[in-house]
């Protein structure tokens, strides 16, 4: 374990998220499985991270609801409200600061939104190439950055951070990913967040 992803895991938990540290990606799908309750419904938002751990197969097989916009060709929204009505959300953070912040931007906000007003409990996984040795404004360089460029190709974007790497935001001017940045300082009152943070890169 590095010294940011001990530093990190110990400011999260100061601020109350409930946090695991595991050394791979598997370890880290094995323990994510563990915290779901037989029968619970599962949300997914829109993540490269969730995906790469193939736990949603797992969670198919094992009988769980899983209401993702990526396994349908149903209109997001409709199956982005189920997910933010499920009784598990499965997400990831594009950024966490130094002192245990977790940084986001999204799009449709779907994401985001059922981060902090959706299911009960959100189980976050995070990669070590998502920690940032700062604070906010670092967590937002490194989403623009590292996050977004990849994503917009991803998706088939011509934004500007897709075609050159940069961010140029007037140019984009709301038709790319960055419709809204959240922080969360702290769990929201009465909700269950739990971090899974993962010794090696993964996802955006």
């Amino acid at each position: 374990m590095t010294e940011l992803m001990k530093n990190a895991a110990a400011a999260l938990a100061d601020r109350g998220f409930e946090v695991y540290t595991v050394a791979t990606a598997p370890v880290a799908a094995e323990k994510i499985l563990s915290l779901i309750p037989e029968g619970a419904s599962v949300g997914v938002g829109g993540s490269v991270t969730i995906d790469e751990l193939s736990v949603v197969p797992k969670l198919l097989s094992s009988g769980h609801a899983v209401h993702w916009h990526w396994l349908t060709d149903e209109d997001r929204h409709a199956v982005a409200r189920r997910a933010a009505a499920a009784d598990v959300y499965l997400a990831s953070s594009n950024a966490v600061t130094a002192d245990g912040q977790m940084v986001n931007i999204d799009a449709t906000c779907n994401r985001v939104a059922a981060m902090i007003q959706g299911p009960q409990t959100v189980i976050l996984a995070i990669g070590v190439n998502k920690l940032v040795d700062g604070g906010i404004s670092a967590a937002i360089g490194r989403i623009k950055t590292q996050a977004c460029p990849p994503n917009a190709r991803r998706l088939g974007l011509k934004t500007p951070c897709a075609l050159t790497g940069k961010c140029n935001e007037r140019e984009c001017n709301g038709k790319g990913m960055c419709s809204a940045t959240t922080i969360m300082h702290h769990p929201p009152k009465a909700k269950r967040v739990v971090i899974v943070l993962i010794g090696q890169s993964i996802g955006y």
